[in-house]
């Protein structure tokens, strides 16, 4: 019978990959980002916007320099290395790895709340910067994937888990292939000041691989060894059906039952990838959410308040699935390491975290 050796919670933030003393470099693009969401109302404003009529001062203070970000991002990458090991050592046969699409695979022709992907092989496709990219943009798409790899999927029980999920009330779409050539459109339907964010990003056609939330961890955790994994898509970012956080719990429940009905003898693992908050620090939000992990407190993690989880904090609901995974599982939960990054004045950056079961 199968069982859950493992779990992780990793962020996989473009500044895993960039040096710290390219961060300033790289928060420069936060002025011109339509999509920063400011706690606690959970509101888009325009970085200038905010700066000038939202942002606390202590929050304005707390803007790093290169010394602090070149230490933040030893810290993030001295956790990484610890769920690399947690990883290695817990041998897993194969990976459920969750996370969301973010203008990769599903637009808005298609996009559906829950997927699992269960072809025999996903690819992996590194991205290639222009000529004349900043020195940042090529660690960024470095980090996603620096060699093409074709990697096993473990699609006997990608079936079982499609078929467990409809038994258990998820209307869960099932890929069992995807076009090498994908593009698109998605409006990000965010509240602002003056009713609804009007934002509608175009993706042109091009070479696509394994989204960015699953290339990650393989190319960090896993060191680009292709060993076998699951891909498991819900849609966080974009509404009108974004997940919720009762549901998203409810769904990681459900994928641990699938789990633990798989009548193969297999080690499995379950990592989360996403988060927690950005593209604005939600402090707040963060550590109640890390808290609430460890205390297994369903409660909390099914009531997360959806206002704060607009734009790439959505993310955060990852870990809520994951949360629901390891509800009753018999292992133990520790942060290894929580980084809240202050990259600008207007509290710009995110809350990078690791967290493990084990």
């Amino acid at each position: 019978m199968a069982r859950i050796v493992l779990g992780i919670g990793t962020s996989h933030t473009p500044v895993l990959s960039i040096p710290g003393e390219l961060w300033a470099s790289y928060a420069e693009r936060d002025r011109q980002n339509p999509e920063l969401m400011f706690p606690p109302e959970g509101v888009q404003m325009p970085f200038d916007v905010a700066l000038a009529t939202h942002v606390p001062r202590e929050i304005q203070e707390r803007v790093g320099n290169e010394a602090i970000f070149k230490e933040q991002f030893d810290r993030c990458q001295t956790a990484l290395d610890t769920l690399a090991g947690a990883l290695d050592a817990a041998k897993p046969d194969f990976t459920v790895i969750v996370s969301d699409d973010q203008d990769e695979w599903f637009f808005e022709d298609n996009m559906p709340v829950f997927a699992v992907y269960w072809d025999s092989m996903v690819p992996l496709r590194p991205r290639e910067a222009p000529p004349d990219a900043p020195e940042y943009l090529r660690h960024l798409l470095a980090g996603y994937g620096d060699v093409p790899l074709e990697i096993p999927v473990p699609s006997g029980f990608g079936r079982h888990l499609v078929e467990h999920l409809m038994d258990e009330d998820f209307d869960v779409a099932h890929v069992s292939y995807m076009k090498d050539v994908r593009g698109g459109r998605i409006a990000r339907r965010y509240p602002a000041l003056d009713g609804e964010l009007d934002l509608v990003r175009d993706t042109p056609e091009r070479t696509v691989g394994l989204p960015h939330g699953f290339a990650f961890v393989v190319k960090r955790l896993f060191d680009n060894e292709p060993r076998p994994i699951l891909p498991v898509f819900q849609n966080t970012c974009y509404p009108p059906n974004n997940v919720r956080p009762a549901r998203a719990y409810d769904f990681g429940r459900a994928i641990a039952s699938a789990i633990s009905a798989w009548e193969p003898d297999a080690r499995v693992a379950v990592v989360c990838s996403g988060g927690l908050s950005h593209f604005v620090v939600d402090e707040e939000l963060d550590r109640d959410l890390l808290d609430a992990l460890v205390k297994k407190d369903a409660a909390a993690l099914r009531s997360l308040p959806r206002h704060r989880l607009y734009s790439a904090t959505s993310e955060s609901l990852n870990w809520v699935t994951l949360g629901g995974v390891m509800a009753d599982v018999d292992l133990q939960a520790d942060v290894v390491d929580y980084v809240p990054g202050y990259r600008s004045v207007a509290g710009t950056g995110g809350g990078w975290a690791f967290m493990r079961w084990r």
